[in-house]
């Protein structure tokens, strides 16, 4: 690899300190770094061969949804809290980039999803996730009825605070939060999580990730819609309301992460969730 752009965020990052020390690092090493501070400033035609993303959980995120298909592994370095996407900590930036210059890294394939939203005032728009899509509730104290399709099969009608579908790498975020499974991330399925159903026998579904899976917003009383927001990676999408269809699916495009080897995901997962 010869051509590097390093990822900062700057608020962590402050004045880029750790982006120039890794910048130099490879400059040293007769490599062509270049610092930016979000993804969405490295121009179409810039010819990217290793993304180094500095920060947290979300930087590496928008990364991902960057690069997706254009075969960028990205290697993220945490400055946040968990860092479950991220591969190295602070402390063993240089250890990490070692490896990287010696070859001694493999690079993950990893699914993302798409969802896709038809209403009938609007007509269709669609969206990529890395992590998952959540349809949830619109009013605090108020449910929302779902049912859920899964290649036009009905898995359950869901009245709930909100459903959502996650990929294997998302399997750590929301969905570890509403009790779902946590799947190793190069797995290929998708997950289906009720949040807070109103039901005590409703529980998350793992399904293949080549299936289709379709999402009706229900009403749960007769006098008012049931309005929903939909939210792909945390980030506000769309509303929906009683009638509306969404529909979610494995992307074509896959995103491609640094692996180190030195740290298992078990390990990760071990000492990032045991956390007192």
């Amino acid at each position: 690899m010869e051509n590097f752009y390093i990822i900062s965020d700057a608020e962590k990052d402050v004045g880029y300190e750790t982006a120039e020390e890794i910048k130099r690092y490879l400059e040293n090493h007769k490599k062509c770094a270049t610092i930016v501070g979000d993804s969405s400033q490295i121009p179409e035609d810039a010819f990217v061969e290793l993304a180094i993303v500095l920060g947290g959980d979300g930087s590496v995120l928008q990364a991902a949804k960057r690069f997706a298909g254009k075969n960028i592994p990205i290697l993220g370095v945490n400055f946040g809290t968990l860092g479950f996407l991220t591969e190295v900590e602070k402390p063993k930036i240089k250890a990490a980039l070692d490896c990287v210059l010696s070859g001694q890294y493999e690079i993950e394939k990893r699914m993302a999803i798409t969802g896709q939203v038809q209403k009938k005032a609007v007509g269709e728009a669609i969206s990529l996730a890395i992590n998952e899509f959540i349809i949830g509730k619109q009013d605090f104290g108020h449910m929302m009825t779902a049912k859920v399709y899964v290649d036009d099969s009905l898995v359950d009608t869901y009245v709930a605070d909100a459903v959502l579908v996650s990929t294997p790498t998302g399997s750590t975020a929301y969905n570890l939060s509403a009790s779902g499974p946590v799947l190793v991330p190069g797995m290929e399925a998708l997950i289906i999580t009720p949040v807070c159903p109103h039901s005590l026998n409703q529980r998350s579904i793992v399904v293949s990730s080549e299936a289709k899976i379709r999402i009706e917003v229900g009403k749960t009383k007769e006098n008012y819609k049931d309005e929903a927001a939909i939210r792909g990676d945390g980030q506000m999408l769309w509303t929906v309301s009683t009638g509306d269809v969404i529909r979610i699916e494995k992307a074509e495009a896959t995103f491609d992460m640094v692996r180190l080897g030195d740290v298992s995901f078990f390990d990760k997962m071990r000492s990032k969730l045991n956390r007192n």
